[in-house]
């Protein structure tokens, strides 16, 4: 545990503005994806990685083994890191001739029944590179859902990325006041940059406060992957309450936001010792 150098802006800023460095140029990670069905599914993903992972190129190398079978696993439920992803587009993009050789999915967010919502079928290279540039493919793909990170992917692969972490930890919201960040904040003037934001099935991570205000108000920005993507929502005015909430921590709201923040509802702040900016 450790400073950390950098906020989680800059995180958000890497992935997204302009976006991950390719052979093809930057390209955007800007899309939400999660492998629980409920919060979307990952449909064209698992319909991407099921066959592209294991064909070999010229030399016997496959993508499975090019980035590592626990990377591409990650990345398949939304929870890759930006290493990885610029290793899979790259490979992509020196073998096309290996994207014409099985049919894939191409899906919005899973049915409210737990179905397939499936919008085209299709080869990769016909639907995406024989159409429109390199890094226009790859953009396309992110759009329609084939990669993009959920809110534990990004949390987590920001404490890889600032050195906190040396490997990847998948901790659900619920229990990072066990295993991640075990201080809770009780009061909205003790809220610091790096403290984390639970919810019961979402986790945020605070990334500047600039002001506390009257009535137990203070004026945030915090980071999160959710709808939209990985993405910093600036001017948040945060809002202790009167409840307790997960392991017995103070619950707090969030109002307005720029872009708004798209979960709402109560939730808990924690700090992790020895971590600060």
């Amino acid at each position: 545990m450790a400073e950390a150098f950098n906020l989680p802006y800059e995180y958000v800023d890497l992935l997204t503005k302009p976006g991950l460095q390719t052979n093809a140029g930057p390209v955007a990670l800007n899309q939400y994806l999660c492998k629980d069905r409920g919060n979307g599914g990952n449909d064209s993903a698992h319909s991407f990685y099921k066959n592209f992972r294991w064909i070999k190129n010229e030399v016997g190398e496959n993508l499975n083994r090019h980035v590592g079978g626990r990377a591409i696993d990650l990345a398949l439920k939304g929870q890759g890191n930006d290493e990885a992803f610029v290793k899979i587009w790259n490979f992509m993009l020196k073998h096309k001739d290996l994207l014409d050789k099985y049919k894939v999915e191409v899906c919005g967010r899973a049915n409210k029944d737990g179905t397939k919502d499936v919008e085209e079928k299709g080869k990769i290279k016909r639907l995406y590179f024989d159409k429109m540039s390199d890094r226009a493919a790859l953009q396309q793909m992110v759009q329609d859902r084939f990669f993009g990170m959920d809110c534990i992917g990004f949390v987590a692969n920001f404490l890889i990325w600032v050195g906190e972490w040396d490997k990847y930890h998948g901790v659900s919201p619920r229990k990072y006041p066990q295993h991640v960040a075990k201080i809770n904040i009780d009061d909205i003037t003790e809220v610091k940059p790096l403290d984390f934001m639970v919810w019961g099935g979402h986790v945020a991570i605070v990334d500047w406060v600039w002001e506390q205000m009257e009535g137990k108000r203070a004026r945030i920005d915090m980071c999160q992957s959710s709808s939209g993507g990985p993405q910093c929502n600036e001017y948040v005015i945060l809002r202790q309450t009167n409840g307790k909430g997960i392991n017995g921590g103070r619950e707090f709201m969030i109002d307005g936001g720029t872009p708004s923040p798209p979960v709402r509802g109560q939730f808990t702040i924690w700090r992790r010792e020895g971590f600060w900016y």
